[in-house]
């Protein structure tokens, strides 16, 4: 149910097949047009605003209620008049008075239904309830005129409004509310509108009305506002549209993305062990001679790229980047560049830096490289070694 947080004890709501709606708060902030800031600003403090979902050929009733502290025996002014507003027409005045909550004990609640416009008096007067009518839009419509009258007429379809006044006593009695048989409710006939006679309104229903039922017309009043049309106790708005329109405006979520069902994102550790072994190719059976076999024909395989690597690893590792030298992606090295030594004397020096280490580099080289051939040797003869063992 909605409510204005500044105005307790009063509630309205919108009742669906006899059961309340579910209400979406506006997304957009309340608008309101008055000139004068101070009332345009007490107006907005005192308005909600709410969407609801409809369907077509559902049947829909406005439920309004007082409660404390609102409402009292000692109530400030006399009566509270409600004012409800179907697709912008009036329909019919709900009237919450002082008399009910002295007659009743503390903590009663009014409660009032406007579920129709009502037509007559006494035993004959008549209610034609609510409901909703789909609206089918129309690109063959192209008069302008036609496209123009349209468009005024969906203007204030798919609201429902209430106002709620302070008022006072007044006296029984009073005019019937006549709704106007042409351009107030859509009939069927009526729902095929230009699509820019509703466009980027996301409109959907309109509100038609029923058959004629007899029903109790109530009690009327004349009463008075005591504080003016401007200054009302509360308002409350109720924008209706299908449920794609509420996801296209964003006021609902859309619906999320199909989420793979649970067998189908896992299986049990039995079917996924199965599904593995069929994929993996079966290991043949062999002896230990010929596993051994093909251990010694891996082992010589190896020999070549291991002596190859483990050469180049070594020297590569010995190789270090000085400053000024330039290195591309493959292993060699440039020459590092020369350096000038000027002596005491101011003679320079062109010599390389490198020059008296040449010789020391390529004994370095020889040595390493004989110590390389001395551990592939050893392990070629370990390997021997295991070898013969395990023939034994």
């Amino acid at each position: 149910m909605a409510v204005v947080n500044v105005v307790d004890g009063l509630t309205a709501e919108i009742l669906i097949n006899g059961d309340p709606a579910t209400e979406y708060p506006d997304p957009d902030p309340i608008q309101v047009t008055h000139e004068d800031n101070a009332i345009r600003a007490y107006q907005i403090k005192r308005t909600a605003s709410n969407y609801i979902g409809a369907e077509s050929g559902q049947n829909f009733s406005i439920r309004m209620r007082v409660s404390q502290p609102l409402g009292h025996r000692s109530m400030a002014h006399a009566k509270l008049t409600m004012d409800v507003e179907v697709d912008g027409i009036s329909v019919w005045p709900l009237v919450c008075d002082r008399p009910f909550f002295k007659k009743h004990p503390d903590g009663a609640v009014w409660e009032g239904v406007v579920s129709g416009p009502k037509d007559g008096k006494g035993r004959a007067c008549t209610v034609r309830e609510f409901s909703f009518l789909k609206i089918q839009t129309n690109s063959d419509i192209t008069e302008s005129k036609t496209i123009k009258r349209q468009e005024a007429h969906m203007k204030q379809k798919g609201t429902i409004v209430i106002t709620v006044h302070n008022a006072s006593a007044g006296r029984a009695g009073g005019p019937t509310i006549v709704v106007p048989k042409k351009g107030a409710f859509l009939k069927k006939d009526e729902a095929n509108v230009s699509e820019k006679a509703v466009k980027g309104t996301a409109k959907s229903h309109a509100a038609m009305l029923g058959k004629a039922k007899k029903t109790v017309r109530g009690p009327v009043f004349r009463t008075e506002k005591k504080d003016g049309e401007d200054y009302f106790v509360a308002k409350f708005i109720f924008n209706y549209r299908d449920y794609d329109s509420l996801k296209q405006m964003h006021v609902i979520p859309r619906d999320p993305s199909p989420i793979p069902s649970l067998s189908s994102r896992s299986e049990s550790p039995s079917a996924s062990s199965s599904r593995q072994a069929s994929a993996t190719p079966e290991m043949p059976q062999m002896s230990q001679k010929e596993v051994f076999e093909k251990f010694k024909t891996w082992l010589k395989s190896q020999e070549g790229s291991l002596e190859l690597n483990t050469t180049k690893g070594r020297r590569a590792a010995k190789v270090k980047k000085e400053r000024g030298e330039k290195r591309g992606l493959s292993d060699a090295v440039e020459s590092p560049i020369k350096k000038l030594k000027v002596d005491k004397d101011g003679v320079v020096d062109l010599t390389s830096d490198n020059e008296a280490n040449e010789e020391e580099a390529v004994a370095r080289g020889v040595a390493e490289s004989e110590r390389d051939r001395a551990n592939t040797e050893a392990s070629d003869d370990e390997d021997e070694l295991f070898v013969q063992q395990r023939r034994r």
